[in-house]
């Protein structure tokens, strides 16, 4: 789950890792919720994943769940229940507001969570506070975030060039 706004190489590159390595064998992105100053809508954002995504990966519109395109238990109860999947891959980033999210308790305890690292160190953090739940911690450098490729359209380093073109013919991010 993320706001995939833009879906980037890094994102494309965790889930072909994550598959390689064996931790996952199928990948869901579920974009939510973004930055309502972007206005790129839901169904340009699955668009681009669309663009991008290989056989063993798929892409979910969350509001087919009856939510709002939040992040959270009741959300992620319906897509385990449907889709059966069992882990949950999200950047440190986002992990560090895990406590702020409704039933956060409750997701920690049913899925696997698969933290990314982006930049900060949360490793003694998982260790002290969240040791007793199933996480993973990939501390590999993933370089790229969708906030640079928005503000580097045009000399993109971050971005698919399927993913570029869309934003282009799409006038989108300007």
């Amino acid at each position: 789950m993320g706001s995939f706004n833009p879906i980037t190489l890094a994102h494309e590159k965790i889930a072909l890792d994550l598959i390689r390595d064996n931790i996952v064998n199928y990948i869901y992105f579920v974009p939510v919720n973004s930055n309502k100053m972007d206005l790129v809508t839901i169904e340009n954002r699955i668009e681009m994943i669309n663009l991008i995504i290989n056989d063993n990966e798929e892409v979910l519109d969350i509001y087919k769940f009856n939510c709002e395109g939040l992040f959270n238990y009741e959300v992620l109860n319906k897509i385990k229940t449907k889709y059966k999947i069992t882990h949950i891959i999200m950047g440190s980033d986002l992990f560090l507001k895990i406590p702020t999210f409704k039933n956060y308790l409750k997701i920690l305890k049913e899925f696997t969570i698969i933290i990314i690292s982006r930049g900060d160190d949360i490793e003694s953090l998982i260790k002290d506070k969240y040791s007793s739940f199933n996480i993973v911690f990939i501390k590999k450098n993933y370089k790229g975030s969708s906030y640079l490729a928005k503000k580097n359209l045009n000399n993109n380093l971050y971005l698919n060039k399927k993913v570029l073109d869309y934003i282009k013919e799409n006038k989108l991010y300007i």
